[in-house]
């Protein structure tokens, strides 16, 4: 019985057994992550605690990345830094890398102090009906993950003509992630462990998709 153990964990140390991987297929599908705003654009932000959505959006694209990349994928951000990128540049960041898809984060501002919850957006181009169903697809499958985690009130998969989910050539979303202005939603914003959850379920929901 020695023997056999020996020559098991040798066998291992020879032959690592490899993870199966989450996405179908051979090919490492790319994952491109938008944080949005950056630099001089700040986006929105709220005071009481202070919280720049430039700052949030790219603490989570750091998180998914890290998320999606042990799942393994392979996750390509648009900026890793504070810095600020034209629309169009995002967009040719995307579409030059051949990415499988793109998802840009962001966080929501409203004039109504109660407006709370999360909601994503994809585009129902008339270009291509296949990217719009799989946009469409991604969607809810990335938040229902997010909502699963994080239990925020969900506003919905919505229709959205934004620049960076209508010009890129493969299925796009951009997910808002609560509101700033709402002084309970942005003390959540403000916690590490929230903005964690809400990176888990990106890729929880990307990886669902993958699978679905």
């Amino acid at each position: 019985m020695k023997r056999i153990i020996i020559f098991l964990l040798a066998f291992v140390a020879i032959f690592p057994i490899q993870a199966k991987p989450s996405y179908k297929g051979t090919v490492k599908p790319v994952i491109m992550i938008d944080a949005g705003h950056g630099g001089l654009d700040i986006g929105t932000k709220g005071r009481r605690p202070y919280c720049e959505e430039k700052r949030i959006a790219l603490s989570t694209a750091i998180l998914t990345k890290k998320y999606l990349d042990q799942l393994g994928y392979k996750c390509v951000l648009t900026r890793s830094t504070d810095v600020f990128l034209p629309l169009a540049t995002r967009v040719k960041k995307a579409n030059v890398a051949r990415s499988s898809l793109f998802i840009s984060l962001h966080y929501n501002h409203s004039p109504n102090a109660t407006a709370h919850g999360i909601e994503i957006f994809y585009c129902d181009t008339k270009n291509s009906k296949k990217i719009a169903v799989a946009s469409q697809r991604l969607a809810s499958n990335v938040l229902q993950q997010v909502i699963k985690r994080t239990k925020a009130k969900s506003r919905g998969v919505k229709k959205g003509n934004f620049y960076v989910i209508r010009e890129t050539k493969i299925p796009a979303v951009l997910l808002e992630g609560g509101f700033i202005s709402n002084d309970n939603e942005r003390t959540n914003l403000k916690n590490s462990q929230y903005i964690d959850k809400i990176a888990r379920g990106i890729a929880d929901g990307v990886d669902h998709y993958f699978k679905s």
